[in-house]
């Protein structure tokens, strides 16, 4: 949630199974941030009355295949659509999200950006991503 306040997002909804656990992240948030003026609201997700213009799953439904638990007035055309799983996991969201006008993104690129992260902090030089990346979602789509 961190990054989306520094990009100045106008707003942030989290929606859980749990709203016990859903408040901890975002007190949790705030707490850390009480001097920059972040509010939240609380509100049930699919009835916040509007689309939006990035939806991040970061649910355990690409693990289990469980059905999509999003309602889809949440998408609009255009919306970016992110599930953190990658590869076929990540194929029914990004199914969902495209016959809904998103565009979907899968988690691949965060987890060779995120590599690429550690690597510079143990070996002290940051790694070209583009061609792991590449080379990653060639082999993914082979597999």
């Amino acid at each position: 949630m961190g990054p989306l306040i520094n990009a100045g997002a106008a707003e942030l909804v989290i929606a859980n199974r749990s709203v016990d656990k859903a408040l901890s992240l975002v007190t949790r948030t705030l707490r850390s941030r009480e001097k920059d003026g972040s509010r939240c609201a609380r509100r049930r997700a699919g009835h916040t009355g509007e689309a939006f213009g990035l939806v991040v799953n970061a649910t355990a439904t690409s693990l289990t295949g469980a059905a999509i638990l999003w309602a889809h007035g949440v998408l609009r055309p255009g919306t970016l659509a992110l599930d953190m799983m990658y590869g076929p996991s990540a194929q029914a969201f990004l199914d969902w999200a495209g016959a809904h006008g998103a565009i979907g993104r899968d988690g691949l690129g965060m987890l060779v950006e995120q590599a690429a992260e550690a690597f510079l902090f143990w070996r002290g030089t940051r790694p070209e991503t583009a061609t792991v990346l590449a080379a990653l979602r060639q082999r993914l789509a082979s597999a």
